[in-house]
């Protein structure tokens, strides 16, 4: 008898945490229904703390998440994306989870359809400004990176940018860059490298790019709408 006592104690201390996880916390900030399913983001004073996924009343899936206050309401949608990430069919999701000037980051989970629902995908979270094309089926993400460099001897300081795109494939069912294309500017200078580099699978890395320099004047004049297509 105090075997079987025992027993339900630890399934009742088991099934405890199960349930709390699955409940539905903190002030509903956005919601959207897509192909029957209801995608909720919940939290508090404008910043996402929680994703859950309904079918009517019923949670199927719900995610504490973890999102930098620079994201707040992001476009009122909270930075919230339903789509089809790796083109199999079935809908993902994506949350932006921090904003730094132009750059804006993802976590993103993918839908096992074996196991009936979402896994994080570690290859997709963390990139920026990502963007879906269905017809290439194809993944966009943008970079920026900026490096000082002080004046030494007779050379003068000098402020470098690089503001990169490249395009990734799914191939094996893993996340494949393919084509990186980036503008690069030394304040020195004043001169733009247009560059473009295509990725090796053999060595897993870019080959050296062809580059292309540009005058400020060639700069202006340039159709760079691919490089940012974000904006």
């Amino acid at each position: 008898m105090k075997l079987r006592l025992l027993s339900l104690l630890l399934c009742a201390v088991f099934l405890i945490p199960l349930a709390s996880c699955a409940a539905e916390r903190h002030d509903l900030l956005y919601e959207t229904t897509v192909g029957g399913y209801t995608y909720c983001v919940r939290g508090t004073d404008f910043r996402a703390k929680q994703l859950v996924v309904k079918q009517g009343d019923e949670i199927v899936w719900s995610q504490k998440v973890k999102v930098d206050a620079t994201v707040g309401s992001l476009g009122g949608n909270y930075g919230l994306e339903v789509l089809d990430l790796n083109f199999d069919g079935n809908l993902d999701l994506m949350i932006a989870d921090g904003k730094a000037g132009d750059e804006v980051s993802y976590l993103c989970w993918l839908w096992d359809a074996k196991k009936e629902t979402f896994a994080k995908s570690e290859e997709l979270s963390g990139l920026c400004n990502v963007a879906v094309d269905a017809e290439l089926k194809a993944i966009f993400a943008f970079s920026h990176s900026y490096e000082y460099e002080p004046a030494y001897d007779d050379a003068p300081s000098n402020e470098k940018t690089v503001d990169s795109t490249t395009k990734y494939v799914w191939k094996d069912g893993v996340l494949t860059p393919a084509i990186r294309v980036s503008i690069t500017h030394d304040s020195a200078t004043d001169l733009y490298c247009y560059s473009v580099a295509y990725y090796n699978e053999k060595t897993q890395a870019f080959d050296d790019s062809d580059d292309n320099w540009l005058t400020p004047e060639e700069y202006e004049k340039a159709d760079l709408s691919f490089l940012y297509y974000f904006k």
